[in-house]
């Protein structure tokens, strides 16, 4: 039994297109490691993306645009928590029967937790003493991939039965 959920988890359909991807001549090497923790390196490859999406995000809007660190860090992690939210959605996490708007409501508000320690980081270590963001965003992101993964797991993407 125990099995075949290990199985079911590595063949979902949304998992396809990074099925596709694995098989192609130049990433091909990479299989054996893909297989072997298919869920893990698929959250991992689209958790990267929404990250240096909010990272890019950050460094843009505060060097370019001359905002403080926590105004900036703000305004990626709105940027951001869209395109992770619809990359986890479709990409990664079973369907639920909770509507489009009503999981993206749960899924900011859950992540707000990590914006918050972010900010106190940011304000503290950037806009107070004067330490390069680039390298306080580097340091924040670990704890927040981490966080946000169980966030997303327990609170907003979890399957509920439906009782008929």
């Amino acid at each position: 039994m125990e099995e075949k959920q290990i199985n079911d988890v590595n063949n979902k359909p949304q998992f396809a297109i990074f099925d596709w991807i694995v098989s192609l001549p130049i990433i091909r090497i990479v299989k054996p490691l893909y297989e072997w923790k298919k869920a893990f390196w698929i959250y991992c490859f689209l958790g990267f993306i929404s990250t240096v999406a909010n990272y890019a995000f950050t460094i843009i809007l505060a060097e370019s645009l001359s905002l403080y660190g926590t105004i900036a860090n703000v305004l990626a992690w709105m940027l951001s928590t869209l395109i992770s939210f619809v990359l986890f959605r479709y990409l990664y996490f079973d369907r639920t029967n909770n509507s489009f708007i009503n999981e993206l409501i749960k899924f900011a508000s859950a992540r707000i937790f990590t914006l918050g320690v972010e900010e106190l980081t940011i304000l503290l270590f950037v806009d107070v003493l004067g330490f390069d963001i680039r390298i306080i965003k580097l340091i924040l992101i670990p704890v927040t991939a981490i966080t946000n993964y169980f966030i997303s797991k327990i609170f907003v993407f979890k399957n509920k039965e439906v009782k008929e």
